[in-house]
């Protein structure tokens, strides 16, 4: 009886282990873009977005979320479906065209144009059902400087991972919001 039970608990033990973990992939909703004319460039017009700097712990694929004050936990099963930076850095883009900004985004360094440079700190779900995002961004062009703290946080519309990404994606927006009435005051 007793090689039989064991046998028995062997088999259940191999059972549950091969259980496939299922991986959910998110990303950040497209906003709709309505096509325009081209608009005149302008020199004084042109952003150059310098890259997006993350903390070590946004780095990683999984989305985060902070359990209490002291308690981070990256998710391994919910992660991002690209290099964070990038998709942020494509949002920012393609969130200052559908704001119709005036401002032409490039990669490549131009004297003339501003720059752009954010930092990123927290960006991650909270446990009382808010989407946090925290950091800084630099506006410079030549000598003339400015930095500019931030600190949004977007409540969650529903449960879950979907609406935690959806509430992310509604403070980047914001955040880009924010950035193209800095440039308009630079």
């Amino acid at each position: 009886m007793r090689p039989l039970l064991c046998a028995g608990f062997l088999l259940l033990i191999m059972a549950c282990s091969q259980q496939s973990v299922q991986i959910q992939y998110y990303q950040f909703p497209y906003p709709e873009v309505s096509p325009k004319a081209e608009a005149a460039t302008h020199p004084e017009r042109v952003l150059v977005l310098q890259g997006i700097q993350l903390a070590p712990f946004l780095q990683q694929r999984g989305i985060a979320f902070q359990q209490s004050e002291t308690e981070l936990t990256v998710a391994r099963q919910h992660v991002w479906a690209d290099d964070l930076a990038t998709q942020l850095s494509r949002h920012l883009r393609l969130n200052l065209d559908v704001q119709n900004a005036g401002w032409q985004v490039q990669q490549q360094p131009d004297k003339a144009a501003v720059q752009l440079h954010i930092q990123l700190d927290r960006m991650l779900g909270t446990a009382d059902g808010y989407a946090l995002l925290s950091g800084e961004y630099r506006l410079s062009r030549q000598q003339h400087s400015q930095r500019q703290r931030f600190l949004i946080q977007k409540p969650l519309q529903g449960d879950g991972y979907p609406a935690l990404v959806q509430a992310m994606a509604e403070g980047w927006q914001q955040l880009s919001h924010d950035i193209i009435q800095q440039l308009e005051a630079f």
